[in-house]
């Protein structure tokens, strides 16, 4: 939400934000430190080529903000935990530049990250983590932005050419142009019920630092993933539960977090003294990520969904036609959900993707992959498959 308000605004538009919390940032975006981490393809997917075009886009966003607080490129290093992602980091080594990316030793691996290690790995050198509320609070900063809490949307009705925001009897703001950026929430609004967004929760665990753990100098991923020290304490995580909706963090979690480190890192679990914690006493958060079923971010315009399966029927007995007939938008509404744990990295280039859609700029993307991020890309499948 606050990429594409930012995105928008930087063109000129007046936007107005509706925040159900008290403040931005208060749920998945709240987490203390977020790893800017590039999960790529050797293959060179729509997916890779989105990250590494979102990499680049938000390491150039992050330079604004206060190194050491606000973010840090201390590096990511990825183990090679067991033989098949040690086979999977072999062709990625081969496939990008070495400053992306390169392996690591075991003994160089732990020379960059400062503890002991089971292992080498991978090393994304302009990795590192983020504080994500400081990212949106400078998105939001644009004069040409208004941000308005306790403002819950619950039904978006059209009216002439405006699109009023309703609250009940209340009507909240009303514009040309509405983007629904709620993750897995925009599903309350019709537009988006048929969009197959999932909701996964996913726990952090906040630990105290000690004067061994920080010397932690890098963030070391394997099943989960730990980060140097923010100020007085370091991340842990994070989880992943497909089923609750219960947000309130749990001590089986955080035992399940402190396990996930001692596979980063015995060493570092020492310097933790995890040995003596109480996991009933942790301090940390859990929030719930949006994913879709190809991972990609669902970004751009949407279309009536009815009125698209009739306009393109044919499609359903024969996948080969190219139909003329125009597309029947919901003139003025988008979309921007679905970038699951890769949000960092995804959401701030996806705002200059909506951004390039409302003002009928040329993309910021390739078309293959704004193609492959577009809402109508789920129905044109169940077309072509029957359903």
């Amino acid at each position: 939400g606050s990429a594409s308000a930012a995105s928008l605004a930087r063109r000129g538009w007046q936007v107005t934000v509706l925040e159900r919390h008290a403040a931005a940032a208060q749920e998945a975006s709240g987490n203390p430190q977020g790893v800017l981490y590039l999960k790529l393809s050797a293959h060179g997917t729509a997916l890779s080529q989105l990250i590494l075009s979102g990499f680049g886009y938000t390491r150039r966003q992050l330079e604004r903000l206060q190194r050491g607080q606000d973010w840090d490129a201390c590096g990511v290093l990825q183990l090679a935990f067991d033989a098949k992602e040690a086979e999977r980091q072999g062709k990625l080594a081969g496939a990008f530049e070495h400053g992306l990316l390169h392996a690591l030793q075991r003994t160089e691996a732990e020379a960059v990250a400062g503890v002991a290690l089971p292992a080498g790995g991978l090393f994304y050198p302009e990795g590192g983590w983020v504080h994500p509320p400081a990212l949106c609070q400078q998105q939001l900063q644009h004069p040409g932005i208004r941000l308005v809490t306790h403002q819950e949307v619950i039904e978006l009705r059209k009216v002439a050419d405006q699109w009023q925001a309703w609250a009940g009897e209340r009507l909240l703001a009303s514009a040309p142009v509405v983007i629904l950026a709620a993750a897995a929430e925009v599903r309350r609004f019709d537009a988006c019920a048929g969009l197959p967004l999932k909701r996964i929760r996913g726990q952090i665990t906040r630990l105290p630092a000690t004067v061994g753990s920080r010397a932690l100098r890098t963030v070391v991923c394997a099943e989960g993933y730990v980060a140097p020290p923010r100020g007085d304490e370091h991340t842990l995580g994070a989880s992943f539960d497909f089923n609750s909706d219960n947000l309130a963090p749990t001590v089986a979690e955080h035992q399940g977090n402190l396990a996930l480190l001692d596979e980063i890192s015995t060493d570092l679990a020492q310097r933790l003294g995890v040995a003596t914690l109480n996991p009933e006493h942790l301090q940390g958060r859990a929030a719930f990520r949006c994913t879709s079923p190809d991972y990609l971010p669902i970004v751009g315009p949407l279309a009536d969904a009815q009125a698209f399966a009739d306009t393109y029927a044919v499609l359903s007995r024969d996948a080969r036609q190219v139909p003329q007939a125009p597309c029947p938008w919901l003139g003025g509404l988008y979309v921007n959900s679905g970038h699951g744990s890769r949000g960092l990295i995804t959401a701030p280039l996806s705002g200059e993707l909506l951004a390039a859609w409302v003002c009928g700029e040329p993309l910021p993307v390739p078309q293959g992959v704004a193609q492959a991020c577009h809402p109508n890309r789920f129905a044109l499948r169940r077309l072509i498959r029957g359903k």
